[in-house]
C-alpha cells in the first residue's frame, strides 16, 4: 500500500507544478489531503486488526516470570524447524529467552545454543533447563570466536529442514507463531517466510509497535509471493519498478530460512568471515545474501518477535567508547563485503548510496575515533569505489564529500 501511495503522491506532485489554473490546483491539493487522510484511516483501522497485544503480552510476561506450561514434547530425530542462537553473557536473558521457545504450542523443533565462552552463568542456566527438555543441545567453545561462526555454527549442527536464527535476549511473543508458520509452509513450501518485529526497551513494560512497513509486513508488495528473479532484487528496488528500496526488512531473525540457504550462504562468505568482532553486520548480510539463494518468499501479518533494545548495547546512544568503535568496525567489514557481493551478483553500485546513507553515523564513527588503520581503509575503500563507472551524480558527489571529511 505505501508504495502504491508513494507513485500517487508523486503523481499528484507533478501536476500542481505543471499547472498554470489556480482552480485546479485548489482542487488538486484538496483532493489530494482527503486522499493521504483517508489512507491514513485506513491504514490505522487495517493495523489495530493485527495489533491487539493483550494475548501476547500475557504470553510474555509468563515467559519472563519463568511459568513452564505442560506442553506436549516431541523429540523427532529431524524435526521441522530448528531455532538458533550464539550467547555471549546472556545470563540476564537466556531463561526468558528458552521459555519463549519451549512454550510453543507446535513443539517439533530443537534449540541449538552455541555458549562463545560466556564468562557468567549462561552454560549453567543452560545445562539446567537441559534437563528439563531434551531438545536443547548445547555447544560450548573454550574460547569466543565471534556470533557469525558460532551462529553457523549452531545452524550446521542441526538436524532441521528450517531455522530461525535468534538473539538470546529477545523473545517470541506469539506462543502459536512456530504453529502458524508450519500451516503456512505445509502448502506452499516456502524458502522464506518473514513476520513482524515488535520492540521493547530494557527495564520497560511497554512494547512498542513494528517501526515502519518493513517490520510490519502486511502490504505484501502486491503479492503473496515473491519469486526469483525479482525476488534477487528486492532489497535494490521496490517490486515491479526501478526505484531504489529504502524500507525493506535488513533482520535476519524475523524470517523462517530453509537450512540449505545459509550453507550456501557459508561457502559464498567463506572463513574470512569468521571475524571476532562481528556483532551485528553478519545478519545484514545474511540476510541479503539469502534472497539470491532462494526460490520464493511471502511475508505475514503475524506478530512474532520481540526485540530486546539493551542499554548498554547501543551503538549511538548510552554504549560504551569501545563498543562504539566495534560497532564502527563491524560497518567498516560490512562495506566491504556488500560492495564484493554487488561486483560478484552484478547488481547496481549506485545501490550502496542508499546503504551508505542508512548506517552513515557508523562511518562517521570510525573518523571521530583514534583507529588510524581502519580510517585509512575507509579512505582506500571510498576511493575504490569513485572509480567505478555509471556512478550517479548523487552518490558520487556524496563519496567525494565523505573522502574530504575522512582526509581532512
Amino acid at each position: 500500500m505505501k508504495y502504491f501511495v508513494e507513485e500517487k503522491i508523486i503523481n499528484v506532485l507533478e501536476l500542481l507544478i505543471e499547472c498554470e489554473s489556480t482552480q485546479f490546483k485548489f482542487f488538486l491539493c484538496s483532493a489530494f489531503v482527503l486522499f493521504i487522510v483517508l489512507i491514513t484511516i485506513l491504514d490505522i483501522i487495517y493495523y489495530s486488526k493485527i495489533i491487539d497485544l493483550k494475548s501476547f503480552k500475557k504470553y510474555i510476561k509468563d515467559c519472563k516470570n519463568l511459568i513452564a506450561y505442560n506442553k506436549e514434547k516431541i523429540y523427532n530425530k529431524y524435526p521441522y524447524i530448528a531455532i538458533c542462537l550464539s550467547a555471549f553473557n546472556m545470563e540476564r536473558f537466556i531463561e526468558k529467552n528458552l521459555f519463549s521457545i519451549i512454550n510453543q504450542s507446535f513443539p517439533d523443533f530443537e534449540i541449538i545454543i552455541v555458549n562463545d565462552a560466556s564468562e557468567d552463568e549462561t552454560e549453567n542456566i543452560i545445562k539446567r533447563m537441559q534437563l528439563d527438555d531434551d531438545r536443547i543441545k548445547l555447544i560450548s567453545h573454550s574460547k569466543n570466536l565471534g556470533v557469525y561462526r558460532s551462529r553457523i555454527e549452531s545452524i550446521l549442527n542441526s538436524k532441521s529442514k528450517f531455522v530461525l536464527l535468534m538473539d538470546p535476549d529477545d523473545m517470541y511473543m506469539n506462543e502459536n507463531l512456530f504453529q502458524d508458520l508450519y500451516n503456512i509452509n505445509i502448502k506452499q513450501n516456502f524458502d522464506i517466510i518473514e513476520f513482524s518485529i515488535f520492540h521493547q526497551y530494557e527495564g520497560r513494560n511497554k512494547i512498542n509497535y513494528p517501526r515502519n512497513d518493513s517490520e510490519r509486513h502486511y502490504h505484501k508488495f502486491g503479492k503473496d509471493i515473491i519469486y526469483q528473479p525479482e525476488l534477487s532484487n528486492i532489497l535494490f528496488y521496490l517490486p515491479g519498478t526501478n526505484k531504489y528500496s529504502s524500507i525493506i526488512c535488513r533482520n535476519i531473525w524475523n524470517k523462517l530460512i530453509r537450512k540449505d540457504i545459509f550453507i550456501q550462504i557459508n561457502k559464498y562468505l567463506g572463513k574470512d568471515y569468521y571475524h571476532k568482532f562481528i556483532i551485528s553486520t553478519d545478519a545484514m548480510l545474511m540476510n541479503i545474501i539469502s534472497y539470491q539463494f532462494a526460490k520464493n518468499y511471502t511475508n505475514l501479518n503475524i506478530p512474532g518477535y520481540l526485540n530486546t533494545i539493551r542499554k548498554n548495547s547501543s551503538p549511538m546512544g548510552n554504549g560504551s567508547r569501545k563498543l562504539k568503535e566495534i560497532r564502527a568496525l563491524n560497518y567498516l567489514l560490512y562495506f566491504k563485503l556488500f560492495y564484493k557481493y554487488i561486483q560478484d551478483y552484478n547488481k547496481d553500485i549506485n545501490f550502496l548510496y542508499y546503504e551508505m546513507n542508512t548506517l552513515n553515523e557508523f562511518i562517521l564513527e570510525l573518523k571521530e575515533s583514534k583507529m588510524v588503520h581502519y580510517k585509512q581503509i575507509q579512505i582506500s575503500l571510498m576511493q575504490q569505489i569513485l572509480n567505478e563507472k555509471n556512478l550517479s551524480i548523487y552518490f558520487k558527489s556524496y563519496l567525494e564529500n565523505m573522502l574530504m571529511y575522512f582526509k581532512y
